[in-house]
């Protein structure tokens, strides 16, 4: 009889070694599981903010100052969609743009929450008094957005706007939606804008 109960003692005994074991084995799958997800999670929203200028990109930060010397800095404008501009006063491509741009401002940006950085490329602009230059434009053309001058050249050298007008519509969480190379029309300007969150 003692032989019974103690065969029987050492088989719970074993079952219940399993049991443990088995609990610990899957507790330990769960947690490297959850650890590759969380690896996983973290390494797909580091190349989803990764910087750049491909589309789903975060686009460098710059700061820059107007002709007024406002000081304007892109990372400021989260929450709203940029079109972000490059053009230079010579440009024949760049003063069609223009009026498009300016109208599309005036008409439609506010309730697309929209906002226009129109980059001047101050250090490509030809001729004397390069900030009457850039002035004159904006009076012409009878520029309400933001205009900020890009003295050195190296914000256009780092968004490669070598070709210009350069433009890059970025979204609402920051993120570059299109680049276009060369003058967009209102309807361009709206139908991307309409596309972008």
């Amino acid at each position: 009889m003692n032989k019974r109960i103690f065969g029987l003692a050492l088989i719970a005994l074993l079952v219940g070694i399993v049991v443990v074991n088995i609990i610990q084995d899957v507790r330990e799958n769960d947690e490297i599981e959850a650890a590759q997800e969380e690896f996983l999670t973290q390494s797909q929203t580091e190349e989803q903010t990764s910087e750049g200028l491909k589309n789903g990109d975060v686009p460098p930060d710059f700061e820059l100052e107007t002709l007024e010397g406002a000081s304007v800095k892109l990372s400021d404008y989260k929450g709203k969609k940029v079109i972000l501009n490059f053009w230079a006063s010579w440009c024949p491509p760049c003063k069609a743009e223009m009026p498009h741009m300016e109208n599309y401002y005036k008409t439609k940006a506010k309730q697309q929450n929209t906002e226009i950085l129109a980059v001047n490329l101050t250090n490509a602009e030809r001729g004397g008094n390069v900030n009457k230059k850039v002035e004159n434009f904006i009076e012409e053309y009878d520029l309400t957005f933001t205009v900020p001058l890009d003295e050195s050249g190296e914000i256009g050298k780092t968004y490669g706007a070598f070709t210009i007008p350069t433009t890059y519509m970025i979204d609402t969480n920051g993120k570059i939606h299109t680049k276009i190379i060369g003058p967009m029309d209102e309807e361009t300007i709206e139908k991307i804008v309409s596309e972008m969150k």
